[in-house]
C-alpha cells in the first residue's frame, strides 16, 4: 500500500463524521459566541467604562467648598472620570465602600473649614480607601482626590487670604468684593484650561489591543484549541494491530502519522472558516466590529482569517499529540480539556494576562496558547510576526516528532 492509499482512506474516515463534527463545531461557536458578546456588551467590559465614584462626607455648606465641588462636577476635566457622591454620615460612605458602591471618600471636618477661613494649614482632608493590593482604582482615586482637594483647598485660601489683606489694608467692602470676584475667574478660566491638559486614550487590557479585540482574540483561540474535541470520533477505534498491519504494507510510523494528521487539519480549517463565516456575517449586520480591522470591516476579517491556519495547524498538531498518548477516550478528553483550560487561563484567554505575576505572564508567553495570542496579536496591530511564526513552526515540529516515537512505540 502507498502513502497516497492510506491518506484517501483517512480522508474517507473522517469525512464520513463530518456532520457530526460540523454539528458540534456550530454548537461550540455559537455558544462562545454568545458568552463573549455577554462579555463585551454587558456586565465587566461596561463596568470598566463606568466613572469612578468619589463619596463626600462632612461639612460642604461652606460656600467655597459647595462652589469647588460643583465646579470638580460640571466644569473640570475629571468630570469624565469621577462621579462625586455625597453621605450625610461616615458609617454610610464606610458600608459603601465596602460594598463596592463607590471607590474611596473623603471626610471634610468642621475643623477642615475653620482652618480654611482661618488661612492656616494645621488640618487636613481625611481620605478612605480600601485596603490590601494596590489597585488600578486606587491608584486612579489617589489621583482624583488630590486633584479634588487640591482645587479645594488652595482656590478657597488663595480667596480667602486677599479678603483679609485687602481688609487689614483698609479697602472698602465694595473694592474687596471686586477684586475677590477677579481672582476667583482666574481659578475658574484655570480650571477650565484643563480640559486641554489630557487626551483619554483607550488602550485595551494587554499588548495594546482594544477590550473588544482581546476579549475576541481570547474566546476565538481558545475556540481553536477546543476544535480536536469535535473530531474525537476520527481517533476512536485505532488498534496497535491496525498499525502493525500497515507497517507491514510499508506505511511506516511517520507516513501514517502523516496520513492521519492531514484530514485532521483539513477538518479543523474547514470548521475554522465556518466560524469566520458566521462572525463575517456578524459584522455584515453591524452587530460585531472593532478598529482593528480597518475602515473596511469584512476585508479586514478576511486578510486576519489567513493568518489562522499557522495557528491551526499548531493546535492541530498538539492535539493529535495528546489523542496519540492517551489511552481511553475519557482520558483524552478529560486530560486534553484540563491542558487547555490551563494553557489558556495563563495566556490571559479568560481574564487580562496583565493582572498575573510576572512569572506568570512569563510562561504564558512561551507555550504555545501564549505564542498563538502573541502572533494574531501581531497581525491585528500590524506588527512584525515572523520570529512569532518561526517559534509556532517549531512547537508544531515537536509535537508532530512526539507522536511518531508514540506511534512508533506502539508498533514495536
Amino acid at each position: 500500500m502507498r502513502f497516497f492509499d492510506y491518506l484517501f482512506i483517512q480522508y474517507k474516515r473522517i469525512f464520513k463524521l463530518l456532520p457530526g463534527i460540523v454539528t458540534m463545531i456550530v454548537i461550540l461557536a455559537v455558544l462562545l459566541g454568545l458568552a463573549g458578546a455577554a462579555l463585551v456588551y454587558s456586565g465587566t467590559y461596561q463596568e470598566d467604562q463606568q466613572k469612578y465614584r468619589l463619596g463626600v462626607v462632612g461639612e460642604t455648606d461652606d460656600e467655597m467648598i459647595s462652589l469647588g465641588i460643583y465646579m470638580l462636577e460640571t466644569l473640570d476635566e475629571s468630570r469624565y472620570m469621577i462621579e462625586m457622591v455625597q453621605f450625610d454620615s461616615s458609617e454610610e460612605a464606610r458600608e459603601a465602600l465596602r460594598d463596592a458602591d463607590i471607590s474611596a471618600y473623603i471626610v471634610i471636618t468642621e475643623e477642615f473649614s475653620d482652618a480654611l477661613n482661618a488661612m492656616t494649614n494645621d488640618s487636613k482632608l481625611t481620605y478612605y480607601a480600601t485596603s490590601g493590593q494596590k489597585g488600578i482604582t486606587n491608584v486612579m482615586m489617589d489621583e482624583i482626590a488630590s486633584v479634588a482637594s487640591n482645587i479645594i483647598v488652595y482656590s478657597e485660601k488663595g480667596i480667602c487670604t486677599l479678603r483679609q489683606i485687602m481688609k487689614d489694608e483698609g479697602y472698602d467692602k465694595a473694592t474687596r468684593s471686586a477684586q475677590i470676584d477677579d481672582l476667583f475667574m482666574v481659578y475658574l478660566a484655570a480650571l477650565i484650561t484643563r480640559t486641554n491638559v489630557a487626551e483619554i486614550t483607550e488602550l485595551g487590557l494587554s499588548d495594546g489591543l482594544s477590550t473588544p479585540a482581546y476579549y475576541f482574540l481570547g474566546i476565538l483561540l481558545f475556540f481553536m484549541l477546543l476544535l480536536s474535541f469535535c473530531a474525537i470520533s476520527f481517533f476512536i477505534g485505532q488498534k496497535n494491530a491496525q498499525y502493525r498491519f500497515m507497517k507491514s504494507k510499508g506505511v511506516g510510523a511517520r507516513q501514517q502519522i502523516l496520513a492521519e494528521y492531514i484530514p485532521f487539519l483539513t477538518i479543523n480549517i474547514i470548521c475554522t472558516a465556518i466560524t469566520v463565516a458566521l462572525v463575517a456575517i456578524l459584522i455584515r449586520l453591524g452587530i460585531f466590529e472593532f478598529d482593528e480591522f480597518g475602515r473596511h470591516q469584512l476585508r479586514g476579517l478576511l486578510e486576519f482569517s489567513c493568518h489562522l491556519i499557522p495557528v491551526c495547524i499548531m493546535f492541530s498538531s498538539l492535539g493529535f499529540m495528546i489523542f496519540e498518548i492517551l489511552i481511553g477516550v475519557i482520558n483524552k478528553i478529560l486530560v486534553a480539556f484540563m491542558i487547555y483550560i490551563g494553557m489558556g487561563y495563563v495566556s490571559g484567554y479568560f481574564y487580562p494576562k496583565t493582572f498575573f505575576p510576572e512569572l506568570v505572564q512569563s510562561i504564558g508567553e512561551i507555550i504555545p496558547s501564549g505564542v498563538a495570542f502573541k502572533y494574531l496579536g501581531a497581525v491585528l496591530l500590524g506588527d512584525d510576526y515572523g520570529i512569532i511564526l518561526l517559534e509556532m513552526m517549531g512547537y508544531t515540529i515537536v509535537f508532530m516528532i512526539m507522536t511518531i516515537i508514540v506511534r512508533r512505540q506502539k508498533i514495536k
